[in-house]
């Protein structure tokens, strides 16, 4: 085989086997740890900061870790004063369904029936503006469905 031919297989190769790499599902551990970086520098905060505008509205919102429909997880228990509905929640977990990679799940759970918002392949899929763009349609929509 000529060295250019050789060379250019070479690249193909290496270039092909990145490609691969780059598509290939997180390992759990790895999918984990950037869920917990996602929930630690991004949805935490982001709850905290609409909790805190919350309870200047007088209701008892709180911040539950690892109670959501997978785990781990993380969600904005509302704490609406005077709400009929029992959970009232915005909450983003990681589902493991059989057959499909991990995902992360981003959820609304308010009277009557909780429902999916979005699915995410990997943590560093959800971006800071997502997160807040779900958190405020979450609670638009929970606060609706609690108006009298």
């Amino acid at each position: 085989m000529k060295e250019h031919n050789r060379l250019r297989i070479e690249r193909l190769t290496a270039r092909y086997a990145r490609r691969i790499e780059e598509t290939r599902p997180p390992a759990e551990a790895e999918f984990l740890r950037e869920f917990d970086a996602l929930r630690d520098g991004v949805l935490r905060p982001q709850m905290e900061e609409f909790a805190g505008e919350l309870r200047k509205a007088g209701h008892a919102p709180r911040i539950v870790l690892d109670e959501g429909h997978g785990t781990p997880s993380i969600e904005l228990a509302l704490g609406l004063r005077e709400a009929t509905a029992t959970r009232n929640v915005v909450g983003f977990c990681v589902i493991r369904w059989t057959g499909y990679p991990l995902q992360v799940l981003a959820y609304l759970e308010v009277n009557p029936t909780p429902f999916d918002i979005d699915r995410f392949a990997r943590p560093t899929d959800v971006s800071p503006e997502r997160v807040e763009q779900i958190l405020v349609e979450a609670i638009e929509q929970i606060l609706v469905c609690n108006a009298p």
